[in-house]
């Protein structure tokens, strides 16, 4: 198939028909007039912004059916087929792939074993191959191609072309972008994983009713992601250190960095196993210990509820936000152990003179690689129309 570039098709969209096409895609069709008025945009502006759009194919423009009275009333709504994306999650072993329309809809998904490790690290350009293969492969079950975005657990760049660190793989200052869009012939961007999940909720998820939030991934690491008045943070300050080793309890367990009781220390799979392998005298995933039933109350699996529920409490107490999700392999366990709704509850409870009371609202959310993948596919959406800063 004879690759055809989103940025050759449609060309990244100004900042007003931005605004209109990402009202449509979060909060569904409108009328030109509640557009505008929500939007702050005059009736001119309105109307010239939508015939740029429908002239550029990424919106549509039909009378409302339910009106029966009146000179019928025009409806925007976005057209799903105006962009296909491929979204692509890189782990320690593999890229999961999935091809998503303009709504973010999972059309096609695809999965590629990475190359093997030499001297500890996949190597870059077997893994550009096998990410360019993959690609090509889900991109013959679309009408077109118009972008990829690639996540990865990890630090990217400013530039969103190169992987800074990528410990899963080995990686440090790793070109990963630029010789994909040679391969592929459409424009190519990098995620943070974390940050991908982020974006989508933006979008998709919590950003329809709350501007700020928190998003908190326990899985394979402990990640964290924050939204601040509609804006995804890019770079943490910190790569999230500073929250997941905060202390709980200065008499616990020690993580990696040898402190003594801190979030990472009793939520990082690493940390878990070696605790668990020594306790039991021999190796167990923490994936299969906390899954596994004779596990039920045991003193680790309730004090990794524990830090999970101070955790969530910190952020959004940090946020100011009443809004934190959940998202990753290991949330649903732990949000399942009784101890870490006890923990929230006795974060939130006021004071005895204190009239103001705090309710949080958590969304829960387990994710397949799928999931990370569709994270992706949705940073390469905003990507090709031009939402994300350089």
């Amino acid at each position: 198939m004879t690759a055809r570039s989103g940025a050759h098709r449609h060309g990244r969209l100004p900042p007003g028909a931005l605004a209109v096409t990402r009202h449509l895609l979060v909060h569904g069709p409108s009328s030109r007039r509640r557009l505008g008025a929500e939007l702050r945009l005059s009736e001119a502006s309105m109307s010239r912004l939508a015939r740029t759009l429908k002239a550029r194919g990424f919106v549509a423009e039909n009378s409302d059916a339910t009106r029966t009275l009146g000179r019928p009333r025009q409806i925007l709504s976005a057209v799903p087929d105006a962009l296909h994306i491929v979204g692509v999650k890189l782990t320690a072993d593999a890229a999961y792939g999935a091809a998503c329309d303009l709504f973010g809809t999972v059309l096609t998904t695809s999965r590629s074993a990475l190359p093997r490790r030499v001297n500890g690290k996949v190597p870059a350009e077997a893994t550009i191959r096998t990410i360019t293969t993959l690609v090509n492969r889900l991109r013959q079950r679309v009408p077109s191609l118009d972008g990829v975005c690639v996540s990865i657990g990890g630090v990217v760049a400013p530039g969103r072309t190169t992987v800074q660190e990528g410990t899963f793989l080995g990686w440090h200052d790793v070109e990963l972008a630029l010789p994909l869009e040679s391969a592929l012939g459409v424009p190519v961007v990098l995620s943070n994983d974390v940050t991908a999940l982020a974006r989508e909720q933006l979008w998709f998820g919590a950003g329809r009713t709350h501007s700020s939030f928190g998003l908190i991934t326990v899985g394979s690491g402990l990640g964290l992601g924050v939204v601040r008045e509609g804006k995804v943070l890019e770079q943490l300050i910190d790569n999230g250190h500073l929250l997941q080793h905060a202390p709980i309890d200065p008499t616990g367990p020690t993580c990696t960095h040898g402190h003594h009781g801190c979030v990472a220390a009793y939520l990082n799979r690493d940390d878990i196993e070696r605790r668990l392998a020594r306790n039991l005298g021999r190796p167990i995933t923490a994936s299969a210990a906390i899954r596994d039933a004779r596990f039920a109350g045991a003193s680790w699996l309730v004090d990794a509820a524990t830090a999970l529920g101070h955790l969530v409490a910190t952020l959004a107490g940090a946020l100011q936000t009443e809004r934190i999700v959940l998202a990753g392999e290991d949330v649903a366990p732990l949000t399942e152990v009784p101890a870490f709704w006890a923990t929230i509850e006795d974060r939130i409870r006021p004071g005895p003179h204190e009239t103001q009371h705090c309710a949080l609202d958590l969304s829960i959310a387990p994710l397949t690689f799928t999931d990370w993948a569709h994270g992706a596919a949705v940073v390469g959406i905003q990507h090709v129309l031009g939402d994300l800063t350089p």
